[in-house]
């Protein structure tokens, strides 16, 4: 449509470039007439110009971009129901120029009192949730640009043991193909073992039932430490219920002697039964001397309640 109008402007200028500098035409126009068609003349060429420089503009590049591989969600967060079977989708891009290929499997992991992992088969964690998962295909292979996606099917058992909380992780684990081996000396005694650089995605599923505590989270330290010319306020929590508590943590500092006022950095975190976890908050090294008073919070993401600790410190 753009490029039809333009050559239509394009014929009328030329018209009016004729009519102006045809011989017999310009004798027997009048000066008013030769300048209004003049006028006409260089408005006409300006928009076809400006016209077609838009529609150059707006061209879009539709080659598509290497960006790198991707994987959502990053967590799943689940509330099932005894007996209740739900199913999820775990999208997988490509955004690169070339095939790639994926492993997916579910893993156990159990955390120890201060939050280091372990992974752990599947069905022998504690609080196991991959006997309860199914996955939907377990390997999936990914042409340039293209997505696909991995079906996980949570089935929450109708007995008892559904009552409690549970985790696992997922993987999308790159599977790459594997270099021949190659004899580095003529009497082939010694062979190289090629390293193929892999990566893989790790997607944390959760699950707490309806009946489980998840405002169980206690103090159990806050406190001042200070190493050399370092400062912080130091906060150590525990979840003393029987579900998966997802919290907000952050610190407000005043001032006692100027009343000021500041809230340290906000920390989110997750915390499964019978963790403890720790979080140092840096105090800023332009903070004046003077006394202070900390209120440590805790705010849960699926309650209005806060649990809070004060302390005062001085800083000298």
């Amino acid at each position: 449509m753009i490029k039809s109008h333009i050559f239509l402007l394009l014929f009328l200028v030329g018209n009016i470039f004729f009519a102006l500098f045809d011989k017999h035409n310009s004798e027997s126009m009048s000066p008013k007439t030769k300048l209004s068609l003049t006028i006409v003349l260089i408005f006409s060429a300006v928009f076809a110009l400006n016209i077609d420089a838009q529609n150059k503009g707006n061209q879009k590049d539709n080659t598509p971009k290497t960006i790198g591989v991707s994987v959502s969600p990053s967590h799943f967060h689940f509330s099932q129901k005894q007996g209740e079977i739900n199913t999820y989708d775990i999208t997988v891009k490509n955004t690169t120029s070339t095939k790639k290929e994926f492993n997916v499997n579910v893993y156990d992991f159990d955390m120890n009192g201060k939050g280091k992992s372990s992974f752990l088969p599947a069905g022998k964690g504690k609080y196991s949730l991959s006997k309860w998962v199914n996955l939907s295909p377990t390997f999936i292979q990914l042409k340039p640009f293209e997505t696909k996606k991995v079906k996980v099917t949570v089935s929450i058992p109708s007995d008892d043991s559904g009552r409690k909380a549970a985790w696992s992780i997922l993987m999308i684990e790159q599977e790459a193909p594997r270099d021949n081996l190659i004899n580095t000396r003529k009497d082939g005694n010694t062979i190289a073992l090629g390293i193929v650089p892999t990566f893989a995605f790790g997607i944390f599923a959760y699950q707490n039932p309806p009946n489980v505590l998840t405002n169980k989270i206690e103090f159990i330290n806050f406190s001042f430490n200070e190493v050399n010319s370092s400062k912080a306020l130091y906060m150590e929590v525990e979840n003393q219920g029987d579900g998966i508590a997802y919290c907000t943590s952050y610190i407000d500092l005043t001032n006692l002697d100027t009343g000021e006022q500041q809230r340290l950095k906000v920390k989110n975190f997750t915390i499964v039964p019978d963790l403890v976890r720790n979080f140092n908050f840096a105090l800023p090294s332009t903070l004046p001397k003077g006394k202070y008073l900390a209120i440590g919070v805790l705010d849960y993401e699926s309650s209005e309640e806060i649990q809070a600790a004060r302390m005062e410190f001085e800083i000298n």
